[in-house]
């Protein structure tokens, strides 16, 4: 550095704060633009304060109906999306040279993604960049434990998660259904309950909230597994005691299995129930036209490449998802 230079600035905080410039300038409206960064107007307001001190220019003028840029501020958003397109390359040459020669893409895919079209994806997202990837499978928790261990780049989970440090982009949704016996067990099934505690048949579906319910363990999910019991007490009594599960399995093949034997019910995405009927006896039951619906979402981490976590979001929504319309409009969007 020559004498007449002044000290460089904290890199790592100057990128980010011209991130989420680039952000605000797009948008010119505070709570947009902190949506779309993943943080809080206040935090976003502050970190745009910092940089107008750092660079010693005003860049927004801001009063009770709108924001716009000043002339420094136009300046910047031209020159910050160069600025910051070369830092990013920058870091993923770096990153390649650590890793060596042709270290794959590691992606997890959720239990369900056979189901969802994960596979295909990852297929659209090898197509488009002709990437080594590796794959491998896990449910939500362990796969967030993956990304922020540095074992996974990407990995798709079932919000809503704990993914603090994490970036996540929705990618689809998937309507819930009810999972009954099918008819060839309902009536043996309805004899043993009966017999044991006087269960009501499980062929009669408005008695369905009398059976046992079975799911998979909590701790592979914690928001979807408390949102499938919050649809189960709406679907039993709302104001009737907390769903209980009577019974864990520990996935979704071995859940759809117990309930094929006549055990008790259970709730599953349709996809996954539609694919698990072609070999169980099972009847899937919808819980409303629209029936409720969850998330399938990517996750990876804040240090990762935008570029490469941008292809891999845009591959995944080019594949298509079930949800219609207003979903395929939401895929992509950054939630977190």
């Amino acid at each position: 550095m020559r004498g007449d230079q002044e000290p460089l600035l904290s890199l790592s905080g100057l990128l980010r704060r011209l991130e989420y410039f680039v952000v605000v300038a797009d948008e010119l409206h505070l709570g947009r633009a902190a949506q779309r960064c993943g943080v809080s107007q206040p935090t976003l307001s502050h970190q745009l304060k910092v940089l107008e001190k750092e660079l010693g220019a005003q860049l927004l003028c801001r009063d009770s109906r709108r924001m716009s840029l000043t002339p420094p501020g136009r300046a910047l958003q031209e020159e910050a999306p160069q600025l910051l397109q070369r830092t990013y390359s920058i870091k993923a040459r770096i990153r390649e040279a650590a890793a060596g020669p042709g270290r794959p893409v590691r992606v997890a895919f959720s239990r369900s993604g056979h189901a969802l079209r994960q596979r295909e994806m990852v297929a659209e997202f090898r197509a488009r960049n002709a990437l080594p990837v590796s794959v491998e499978s896990g449910w939500s928790e362990r796969n967030i434990e993956q990304v922020r261990a540095g074992k996974a780049d990407f990995a798709f989970v079932r919000p809503p998660v704990e993914a603090d440090g994490l970036r996540m982009a929705v990618v689809g949704e998937v309507e819930l259904v009810q999972l009954l016996p099918g008819e060839s067990v309902s009536g043996r099934a309805a004899e043993d309950r009966q017999a044991a505690g006087g269960f009501s048949p499980a062929g009669d579906l408005s008695s369905a909230g009398d059976l046992p319910l079975i799911l998979w363990p909590r701790s592979q999910a914690p928001g979807l597994h408390d949102k499938i019991l919050g649809i189960a007490r709406q679907e039993r009594s709302p104001q009737g005691p907390p769903p209980y599960v009577a019974w864990e399995e520990p996935d979704y093949i071995n859940v759809a299995a117990a309930v094929a034997s006549g055990a008790g019910v259970s709730y599953m995405d349709r996809d996954i129930a539609e694919w698990m009927s072609l070999s169980l006896d099972l009847r899937l039951r919808p819980l409303g036209a629209p029936g409720p619906r969850t998330d399938v979402a990517v996750v990876w981490r804040e240090d990762q490449d935008p570029g490469l976590a941008s292809r891999f979001v845009e591959a995944c929504c080019g594949v298509g998802f079930p949800g219609g319309a207003e979903a395929e409009a939401e895929c992509g969007c950054l939630v977190q």
